[in-house]
C-alpha cells in the first residue's frame, strides 16, 4: 500500500512542475482523481481486513468541523444573504479543492502508512521529488533546459515562480521540506549524505531566488524556537555548525544564481526590510489586512460568524488577503480559525511528544517535521495555502503515523520491562 501512496505525490509534482492542464472539470483533476483512486483502494482494504482504529480524533474532528461549517456558510451566503457575484457552485468547488482535498490526503497518508519504515519511505520520496522539481525550475530560469510548461523567465516582479504556486508558495514549500534534507544527511551513510546536501543546496537556492520575505520570517522565527525546544538533542555546537553551513551554502547559492537575483534579494530583504513605513515593510499587506478587518468591524457579528466560505473574492477587494488566518477568520469566523489553530497545535504537540521515545532512525525526521511545519505555520501569516498544501498534509499524516508507532512501541516496551506482580507470603 505504501508504494501506491507515492503515485499521487508523483502526479502532483509532475503536474505542478510542468504546469500540465490536468483539470477534468467541476473540481476534479487528474491530480486529485489519482488521490481519490488510491483512497478508494485504501477504504476497500480497511473494510476487508479490518484492524484500523479511529485515531487522533481531535485533528480529524477539526477538519470535519471546518468543512461542515463551510458548507453551512455556503448555503446561507448563497440562498439567504445573496451576496453580489457570489456563486454557490464556485464556492463548493473551491471548498472541494482546498479543505476537503487536504482532509482526504491527510487521512490517506495517515491510515495508508502503518510503520516507521513506511513513513520514512514516503518522506524521502517527497523530499526527492521536491528537489527534482526545484532543480527543473532553476535550470529553466538559468537557461540550461527548455521544457514546455516550465517558466523560462522570472515572473513580473523578477522572482522565481517555482513549481508550487508562485514565489511565496514555493518558498513556503522549501522552508517546510528543508529540515528533512538535514535530518537525512546526518543519518545516511556512503554517498547519500552528499546527495541530501545537494537537495538542501537546491532548496536554499530556490528560497533565495523566490525572495519571499514571509517565508524567511517563518524560517527565522520557527527554526530557533524548534532548536530551543529540542535543546536536549541539538547542542550549541550543532546549532553553530548548522547556521554556519546555511550561511556558507547561501553565499555559494548567491554566487551561482546570477547578479539579477542577488540585486533583487538585496533590494527586497535589505532595503525594504529597513523601511520605517509599515506598509512598505509589509509590501502593502498591512493595508490589505486593515481593509478586511474594517469590513468585519462594519458588521460586528461577522467577527464571530464570518461572512461565509468564498465570500472574500466577491467583496471587491483588489488583492488577496496574503494571510491564511485572516482569510479563515473573515470567511469562517471563530469556528474556522479556532479549528485550524487547534488542528495545527495538536499536530505539533503529538509529534513533539514522541521525540523522547523515538528510535534513532525516526527521531531526526520527526524533529525535522516540527521545524518545517512550524515554519510553514508562521509563513501562513504572510501568504495563503495553495499548491504546497497537499505535500504539507501528506507529510503531516505520515509524521503523525510515525509518532503513534513510536508511542505504541514505547508503551509496549515499558509493559514488557515492568516487574511481574508477586504474591504476599502468608
Amino acid at each position: 500500500m505504501v508504494y501506491l501512496l507515492i503515485l499521487p505525490i508523483l502526479v502532483y509534482t509532475v503536474g505542478d512542475t510542468l504546469n500540465l492542464p490536468l483539470s477534468l472539470g467541476f473540481g476534479l483533476s487528474v491530480k486529485n482523481g489519482t488521490m481519490y483512486f488510491v483512497a478508494l483502494i485504501l477504504a476497500l482494504r480497511m473494510a476487508i481486513r479490518g484492524g484500523y482504529k479511529f485515531e487522533l480524533q481531535t485533528i480529524q474532528v477539526c477538519f470535519v468541523l471546518m468543512i461542515a461549517y463551510a458548507l453551512i456558510s455556503i448555503v446561507v451566503a448563497g440562498l439567504l444573504i445573496h451576496y453580489d457575484a457570489y456563486k454557490i457552485m464556485d464556492a463548493a468547488i473551491l471548498l472541494k479543492s482546498t479543505l476537503i482535498d487536504d482532509a482526504v490526503i491527510f487521512g490517506l497518508f495517515f491510515y495508508g502508512t502503518r510503520s516507521v519504515k513506511d513513513a520514512l519511505l514516503v518522506i524521502k520520496s517527497v523530499a526527492i521529488m521536491v528537489a527534482i522539481a526545484n532543480v527543473i525550475s532553476i535550470a529553466s530560469i538559468e537557461g540550461f533546459v527548455n521544457i514546455p510548461g516550465v517558466a523560462a523567465t522570472p515572473d513580473e516582479n523578477g522572482r522565481l515562480a517555482g513549481a508550487f504556486g508562485g514565489p511565496n508558495g514555493t518558498a513556503m514549500m522549501v522552508i517546510f521540506i528543508l529540515p528533512a534534507y538535514v535530518a537525512f544527511a546526518q543519518a545516511s551513510r556512503g554517498v547519500w549524505p552528499l546527495l541530501w546536501i545537494c537537495g538542501g543546496l537546491v532548496s536554499i537556492a530556490t528560497l533565495l531566488m523566490t525572495v519571499s520575505r514571509g517565508a524567511m520570517v517563518g524560517l527565522l522565527i520557527a527554526y530557533p524556537l524548534a532548536a530551543y525546544t529540542f535543546r536536549k538533542y541539538v547542542s550549541a555546537r550543532q546549532v553553530l555548525y548548522s547556521v554556519g553551513g546555511l550561511v556558507i551554502l547561501g553565499a555559494i547559492c548567491l554566487a551561482l544564481i546570477g547578479p539579477h537575483f542577488v540585486t533583487l534579494f538585496l533590494e527586497r530583504v535589505v532595503t525594504e526590510s529597513g523601511a520605517s513605513d509599515v506598509g512598505a515593510l509589509s509590501s502593502g499587506r498591512s493595508d490589505i489586512w486593515l481593509r478586511a478587518i474594517e469590513k468585519m468591524m462594519a458588521y460586528p457579528v461577522t467577527l464571530i460568524t464570518g461572512f461565509g466560505w468564498g465570500v472574500y473574492d466577491t467583496m471587491g477587494f483588489f488583492f488577496a488577503t496574503h494571510n491564511y488566518y485572516l482569510q479563515l477568520w473573515f470567511e469562517l469566523g471563530l469556528v474556522g480559525l479556532v479549528s485550524f489553530l487547534l488542528l495545527a497545535w495538536r499536530t505539533l504537540a503529538t509529534v513533539q511528544a514522541s521525540i523522547d521515545h523515538a528510535p534513532t532512525e525516526a527521531r531526526g525526521p520527526l524533529m525535522a517535521f516540527v521545524f518545517g511545519f512550524g515554519a510553514f505555520l508562521v509563513s501562513l501569516c504572510f501568504g495563503g495555502s495553495g499548491e504546497q498544501s497537499p505535500f504539507v498534509w501528506a507529510l503531516a499524516g505520515v509524521s503523525l503515523r510515525m509518532a503513534i508507532c513510536v508511542r505504541d512501541f514505547s508503551a509496549s516496551r515499558e509493559r514488557d520491562m515492568a516487574p511481574a506482580p508477586t504474591r504476599a507470603l502468608a
